[in-house]
C-alpha cells in the first residue's frame, strides 16, 4: 500500500514522504496511530498544494526579510549622511561666523601694528637725519651723544618694523581652510579643520577673496553636474542584492511549480507583486542616478549673482548651490512721499529710465505700512514691475521712475518748499494786510516741484517763500523781484 507519512517514522521515512509499505503494516500500525494517510489521488493533490503554499510562504518571508534589511541599511545610511551634512553645515557656519572673521580681525590688527611701526621708524629716521645735520654743523660731545641716541632709536624702530612685517606675512600665509563636505565623509566621528600651511592660498595682492578659502573657479556658465559616484556605488550594491533575491525567488517558485500546478490565481499574483516591488526599487535608484548625471537646470533665465558651492564638492538634497537673478522679471523698488501715496494706485502706468534705456512698467504692489527714510520722514514703499525687460537691462542700479498718477490743469500751485505740514494739516505763510499771516490750506496732487492748492490760497496772493527771521504778525512789505537791467543797477 502507498501511504503519505504524517510524522517521521524511523526506518520508513519523514513527514510528507509518499512511501510504499505492506498492507498489514499500514492498516494495523501506521494509519490507526495517525502516522500515515492512504495515498489517494485527492490526498496526494492536497499534499502537493500544501507543499506549494509552504514554499511560497517561505519565499515571501525571505523576500520580506531581505527587503526589510535593505530598507534598514538605506535608513542607516541616510541617517549617517544627515549627520555628516549636519556636522558639515555646523563647521561651515563656525568658519563663516567665527574662524574667518577672527582671522581677518587678527590680520587687520597686525597690519595696523605694522603701519604704526613703519610710522615710528619714519619718525625715528627723521630725528636721526636732523641730529646728523646738527652734528655736522657742530660735532660737539653733546651733539655726538644725541646722534648716537638717534641712531640707536632708529635701529630699534627698524627692527620693530621688520618684526611687525614678518608677523603679518606669517599670518597671511596661514589662511583658514574653509571646510568642504569631503572632509566629513571618510569618518563621521572624527573631523578637523583650521589653519592651512598656506600652500593653496592666493597671495597675489593679499585682498583676493580666494585667499580666504573660497574657490568659485572653473564655472563656464553651463550645466553643473553633480557627483554621483556614491549613488552609483549604492545602486550597484542594490542591484546585486536584487539579483540574489530574484534568484532565490525563482528557485522557490520553481520548486513550488514542480510540486504542484494547482496554485490559485491570487497566490501567483502575490509572487509577481513581490518581484515587481524589488524591480521598482532598483529602477527608482537607477533613474535617480540618470537625473543626477543630467546636471542642474534653472527654471528661468538669469544671472548667477552668488555661488555657495565649490567645484568638485559633493552635494546633497536641499543644499543651496547658487543664487540666480531672474532677467525675465525685473522690478524697481520706490518710495512715495506723504503727498503722493494717496494718488498712486496699483495698476498705474510707469516710465522707468535706466541709463540711456527707457522701459514701460506697472505699479504692482504698494505697502500700507510707512517707514522712515534716512531723514526721518515717513514714506511708503512700492514695487514697479518692468513690463518687457530686455537683455540690455541693468540690475542692481538706480533708476528714474515717473508714475502717471494724476493730472490737473488750470489750478493754483505752490512750490513744494513753501508748503508746511502741521498737526492740523497743511499751511503756508502769506502777506495779509501787510502782516505775516499763517494760512491753512488744502492740497491736491503734487509733483517733484509743485503742490496743487485746492483751497486756502487764491491766484495772485503773496506767499512768503522763506520766512527767515520773520515771525507771524510782523509787518512786512512785499518787494517785486528784480530782473534784467534793474537787477544790475
Amino acid at each position: 500500500m502507498i501511504v503519505i507519512l504524517n510524522k517521521d517514522v524511523k526506518g520508513t521515512g519523514k513527514a510528507g514522504d509518499v512511501v510504499k509499505v505492506s498492507d498489514g503494516y499500514a492498516r494495523n500500525m501506521l494509519i490507526p496511530r495517525g502516522l500515515a494517510t492512504e495515498a489517494t489521488q485527492g490526498n496526494i493533490r492536497h499534499l502537493e498544494k500544501q507543499k506549494a503554499i509552504a514554499a511560497e510562504k517561505k519565499a515571501e518571508e525571505k523576500a520580506q526579510a531581505q527587503q526589510q534589511e535593505a530598507q534598514a541599511k538605506a535608513q542607516a545610511e541616510a541617517k549617517k549622511q544627515e549627520e555628516i551634512q549636519s556636522k558639515y553645515q555646523a563647521a561651515l557656519y563656525t568658519y563663516k561666523t567665527e574662524t574667518l572673521p577672527q582671522y581677518q580681525q587678527q590680520l587687520s590688527d597686525l597690519n595696523a601694528q605694522y603701519n604704526q611701526a613703519q610710522s615710528d621708524y619714519n619718525q625715528a629716521d627723521t630725528t636721526y637725519q636732523m641730529a646728523f645735520a646738527t652734528w655736522q654743523a657742530d660735532p660737539s660731545d653733546e651733539n655726538t651723544q644725541a646722534l648716537d641716541n638717534a641712531e640707536a632709536a632708529r635701529t630699534q624702530a627698524q627692527l620693530a618694523m621688520q618684526q611687525a612685517q614678518q608677523t603679518y606675512n606669517d599670518l597671511k600665509q596661514q589662511t583658514p581652510k574653509m571646510p568642504v563636505l569631503s572632509d566629513f565623509t571618510e569618518s563621521s566621528a572624527d573631523y578637523s579643520w583650521g589653519i592651512s600651511d598656506g600652500s593653496d592660498a592666493d597671495d597675489s595682492d593679499g585682498e583676493d577673496s580666494s585667499s580666504y578659502g573660497y574657490d568659485y573657479s572653473g564655472s563656464d556658465g553651463g550645466t553643473v553636474t553633480a557627483d554621483t559616484s556614491a549613488l552609483e556605488s549604492a545602486l550597484e550594491t542594490a542591484s546585486d542584492e536584487l539579483a540574489e533575491l530574484q534568484s532565490d525567488l525563482a528557485s522557490e517558485k520553481a520548486i513550488a511549480e514542480a510540486d504542484s500546478t494547482s496554485l490559485t490565481k491570487e497566490e501567483k499574483e502575490k509572487l509577481k507583486v513581490t518581484d515587481n516591488l524589488s524591480e521598482l526599487d532598483a529602477k527608482s535608484a537607477e533613474e535617480l542616478v540618470k537625473e543626477g548625471k543630467k546636471g542642474i537646470t534653472a527654471e528661468f533665465n538669469g544671472i548667477i549673482s552668488k555661488a555657495d558651492i565649490k567645484q568638485g564638492a559633493a552635494v546633497t538634497q536641499g543644499m543651496e548651490l547658487f543664487t540666480i537673478e531672474n532677467t525675465d522679471k525685473a522690478s524697481v523698488d520706490v518710495t512715495l512721499s506723504k503727498y503722493d501715496y494717496n494718488t498712486v494706485k496699483e495698476g498705474q502706468s510707469v516710465e522707468i529710465t535706466l541709463g540711456d534705456n527707457t522701459y514701460q512698467g506697472t505699479v504692482t504692489k504698494m505697502s500700507h505700512i510707512a517707514v522712515q527714510n534716512e531723514k526721518g520722514t515717513p514714506v511708503i514703499s512700492a514695487t514697479v514691475s518692468i513690463d518687457n525687460p530686455d537683455e540690455d537691462i541693468f540690475l542692481g542700479v538706480d533708476a528714474k521712475v515717473k508714475i502717471y498718477a494724476a493730472s490737473a490743469k488750470n489750478v493754483v500751485t505752490l512750490p513744494v518748499e513753501v508748503v508746511n505740514i502741521g498737526k492740523e494739516g497743511s499751511f503756508c505763510y502769506v502777506i495779509e494786510d501787510g502782516l505775516v499771516t499763517k494760512r491753512n490750506i488744502t492740497t491736491g496732487i503734487s509733483s517733484e516741484d509743485y503742490v496743487e492748492i485746492m483751497d486756502g490760497i487764491k491766484e495772485g496772493e503773496e506767499v512768503i517763500a522763506d520766512l527767515g527771521d520773520y515771525t507771524e504778525g510782523m509787518e512786512v512789505q512785499a518787494v517785486p523781484e528784480q530782473t534784467g537791467e534793474d537787477a544790475d543797477e
